[in-house]
């Protein structure tokens, strides 16, 4: 399953990351991308970032999330993706099938 994951400075966080934590992120989730755990990440210029993630389940994610060495300094807005073809296709037949019972 892909999920698109944001992650966001947890405001208030009682210890602050180092530049070694910083370091070790930054090659954990590279070498997420390098595996095909995930197809890509992103940073934003005002701090955080994103990535497309693959896990098994919700379940999997998760562990991953906060076993990362920056995991309890962000914030997460976790979203399940869904290829969009099919998508569209599932949108459309369900018009059609509504469509129908009007009739």
């Amino acid at each position: 399953m892909k999920f698109l994951v944001i992650r966001k400075p947890r405001v208030g966080a009682i210890v602050q990351p180092t530049s070694q934590t910083i370091r070790a992120h930054k090659e954990m989730l590279l070498g997420a991308v390098k595996r095909g755990e995930a197809d890509c990440a992103y940073a934003f210029v005002n701090g955080g970032g994103c990535s497309i993630t693959n896990a098994d389940s919700a379940e999997d994610l998760n562990q991953r999330l906060f076993s990362s060495p920056l995991g309890l300094f962000y914030e997460f807005e976790v979203h399940p993706l869904c290829d969009y073809s099919k998508f569209m296709d599932t949108i459309a037949q369900a018009l059609e099938t509504q469509e129908k019972q009007r009739k």
